[in-house]
C-alpha cells in the first residue's frame, strides 16, 4: 500500500501511475461521501462510446449552423457564438 499525503490548494492530483497500480482503467467511477471519496473502475455494462458521439453529432451541427465568413471578436465573444451567452 503508497500512502501520499497532499495538502489541497486548489485541487488534488492523482498521477496515472497510481491509477495503473491501484488496477484502475481508463473509465472511472467516482463516488461521494462524507469523508469519503471513492475512485473505481467503471463497471463494464456502463461503459459506452455513446457521449463520445453524442459529442462529435453536436459539433459537427456548429459547423452546418456556421455563419459564413470571419467572426468578428471571436475570442472575447467566444461564449456568445457558441453558446448564445454574452454580451
Amino acid at each position: 500500500m503508497t500512502e501520499v499525503r497532499v495538502t489541497v490548494r486548489e485541487g488534488v492530483w492523482i498521477d496515472e501511475e497510481w491509477l495503473r497500480t491501484a488496477g484502475l482503467g481508463r473509465d472511472l467511477q467516482i463516488e461521494v461521501q462524507p469523508g469519503e471519496i471513492r475512485i473505481s473502475d467503471l463497471p463494464a455494462e456502463r461503459k459506452s462510446d455513446e457521449p463520445s458521439l453524442r459529442g462529435w453529432e453536436t459539433f459537427r451541427d456548429m459547423g452546418r449552423k456556421a455563419k459564413p465568413g470571419k467572426l468578428p471578436n471571436a475570442s472575447v465573444d467566444h461564449d456568445r457564438y457558441l453558446y448564445g451567452k454574452g454580451k
